[in-house]
């Protein structure tokens, strides 16, 4: 059983949109964040977290804790390896907006339909209400029904939600806004990074061509395909996260690299033959940045 664990959830439409999931499981309990990067804003609508280990589907409902970041709480029940996602519910529509996996790339695939379909499932209707007010024996007379729906009516409309007294009188205490937590995009992603350097060997060669930084070569299949990660330092500070995937030069970059992927060859002097599609993140806001690389 994992104590602490983060990872990069990444955008299921080949966006730029990024996600830093961190998680830490104290034996009962998994308190989570859930912090969004490269989102021109908050996403419209309900979002909620789901997670699939060895065939289940856990739920989370993500909290509001600042701008850009979530909150959640879980039970304790949550393998070492698993997926995840963040699907957006607009309506009755439901939108899966992001997706990662602890190791590997996970089937993004199965976890969706999987995801998807458990949540939507599970989505409370007004049949559903009205039987569970039934089955508690709970029922209003047809006026007052209508003087509660009359009153919601009002207080909802024009965006008065904020200022719900109803809502206020049962959620005071959870709707004053929290204040907001300071994080950087490399402290998120710090022990996941520490990990993959410690545990995959260093790509030397890049080191040495690209100065102040550090590489490390990862398989992710188990059939020899690999990706790169890399740290560049400024005054002995990290400075940008870098990606990048092995191949031979193309005009177009690879799909799975999201931001601005630039071209690096090996050799400076055959730039079409084998090399390296990199991309750069700043490792303060985790923002694409477009770089320049000699």
């Amino acid at each position: 059983m994992f104590s602490k664990k983060s990872l990069v959830l990444t955008s299921v439409s080949d966006g730029a949109e990024k996600a830093v999931l961190t998680l830490e499981n104290d034996g009962e309990m998994i308190s989570g964040r859930l912090r969004l990067y490269n989102f021109s804003r908050e996403p419209d609508g309900i979002l909620s977290l789901g997670f699939l280990d060895e065939n289940r589907v856990k739920k989370c409902g993500l909290a509001r804790a600042g701008n850009m970041l979530f909150t959640f709480k879980t039970d304790s029940k949550l393998a070492d390896v698993f997926s995840c996602a963040v699907v957006n519910f607009q309506g009755a529509v439901a939108k899966p907006l992001l997706f990662g996996a602890s190791e590997g790339s996970g089937n993004l695939e199965d976890m969706l339909l999987r995801l998807e379909g458990d949540l939507l499932d599970e989505k409370p209707s007004l049949e559903k209400t009205k039987n569970a007010l039934d089955d508690a024996g709970i029922d209003y007379d047809e006026q007052v029904k209508a003087e509660i729906e009359s009153a919601l009516d009002q207080e909802f409309e024009n965006d008065r939600c904020k200022h719900c007294k109803y809502k206020n009188s049962f959620f005071a205490a959870e709707s004053e806004e929290q204040p907001e937590q300071k994080s950087s995009f490399i402290g998120d992603i710090q022990g996941q990074i520490d990990d993959l350097f410690e545990n995959n060997p260093k790509e030397s060669f890049l080191e040495e061509m690209i100065p102040n930084s550090k590489w490390v070569r990862v398989e992710f299949d188990g059939d020899g395909d690999y990706y790169i990660l890399g740290l560049v330092y400024e005054n002995e500070k990290i400075k940008y996260v870098c990606y990048g995937v092995p191949g031979i030069y193309q005009k177009t970059p690879p799909k799975q690299l999201s931001g601005y992927p630039v071209w690096f060859p090996l050799d400076s002097e055959k730039r079409e033959s084998f090399g390296y599609w990199l991309t750069y993140q700043d490792a303060e806001s985790g923002e694409s940045i477009k770089a320049i690389v000699d």
